[in-house]
């Protein structure tokens, strides 16, 4: 549980709004929590709710590190140096016209986006909430619900994708500790402008 009783989407979607009224620039918010906890579903949401498609969603899981995803620190399996870039250049005043940024994704395979600037820039991913990235996020909302039971929705997740033993037994061996990990070393909860629940939460 965090320090703060959980808010809502409407508080999420409300305050995302006020921070689009007032900045000159779209605003930076942040999504974080753990694997399986939603984060992708809320992203969808709050973009299809402001205008523009879950495509322009900057997802950390599309920005991983040059290395060995299965044997990664704690802070090594995404590129940090990028999403932090990423997220000083769309500040800037006048913001750029294209949210360009280059990826890469859990098997190494790279890309480019290049799309236009959506209303909001929200990145969404594990670990999204750090001392490093919170100066640079106007809104960081933590998705309530632990490693336990976000893990399992994963795991039932990738089932349904075909994903092997392998990678589900990373669930329990890497996956589920890690986050305790990030959440003892860092307290995301506790650095978030927001705490929401878990959609389907019981």
């Amino acid at each position: 549980m965090t320090g703060q009783p959980p808010t809502t989407y409407a508080d999420v979607l409300d305050r995302t709004k006020d921070l689009v009224a007032r900045l000159p620039r779209p605003p930076v918010v942040g999504l974080c929590g753990h694997g399986g906890s939603g984060k992708t579903t809320l992203a969808r949401t709050l973009a299809a709710e402001l205008g523009f498609g879950a495509e322009q969603v900057v997802k950390t899981d599309r920005l991983y590190a040059a290395t060995d995803t299965r044997r990664a620190g704690l802070f090594e399996l995404q590129d940090w140096p990028v999403v932090l870039d990423l997220l000083d250049r769309v500040r800037t005043e006048p913001p750029p016209q294209r949210l360009r940024y280059a990826t890469r994704g859990y098997g190494g395979a790279e890309g480019v986006v290049d799309l236009p600037m959506p209303a909001v820039v929200i990145l969404e991913g594990i670990r999204v909430i750090r001392p490093e990235t919170l100066p640079l996020l106007d809104l960081a909302v933590w998705i309530d619900l632990d490693p336990e039971r976000a893990g399992a929705r994963a795991m039932a997740r990738n089932v349904l994708q075909g994903d092997g033993q392998d990678e589900l037994d990373l669930w329990d061996t890497k996956w589920m500790p890690e986050g305790h990990e990030y959440q003892r070393l860092v307290s995301p909860e506790r650095l978030a402008h927001l705490v929401v629940a878990a959609a389907g939460r019981h």
